[in-house]
């Protein structure tokens, strides 16, 4: 996962909001021996555009933890999680920029020939019910 990456997808604010195109433009690098990936750059929808910035550390026996800055979230997002073969699902929560309120989300990552794939699927606090608020594959340059 390390390089320069661009990213499309979809992205959505909310459960009843229609899905935007997303488009990013990612540096990931290793840090820390190797244990640590970080990731720098921007994601743009139509209507906003913001920075994202984040670290996944490998503590070990698959596991992984970390936090990102997106354009979407209040503060950094918290996950941890484990990988299973060329997946990584992980835990999140985070504060919803629009609202202000806490939330949380699983994010699955695959990993394979030259590219990856988030999703992060929000679980809605007022129906109790998730929605696939990001679909983004990444694909080096």
């Amino acid at each position: 996962m390390t390089g320069d990456f661009v990213g499309r997808g979809t992205f959505k604010s909310s459960p009843s909001a229609e899905p935007e195109m997303v488009y990013c433009k990612i540096t990931n690098a290793l840090a820390s021996g190797g244990t640590v990936l970080t990731q720098k750059g921007r994601c743009a929808v139509a209507t906003n555009s913001g920075r994202v910035t984040g670290t996944m550390e490998a503590k070990g026996g698959g596991v992984y933890q970390g936090t990102l800055e997106s354009l979407s979230t209040k503060g950094p997002v918290k996950f941890a999680g484990q990988a299973s073969g060329d997946q990584i699902t992980m835990n999140a929560d985070f504060v919803d920029k629009r609202s202000s309120k806490p939330g949380k989300a699983v994010i699955q990552t695959v990993v394979g020939d030259g590219k990856y794939r988030t999703v992060s699927r929000t679980l809605d606090t007022k129906t109790q019910s998730e929605f696939v608020a990001s679909d983004i594959v990444f694909t080096k340059q």
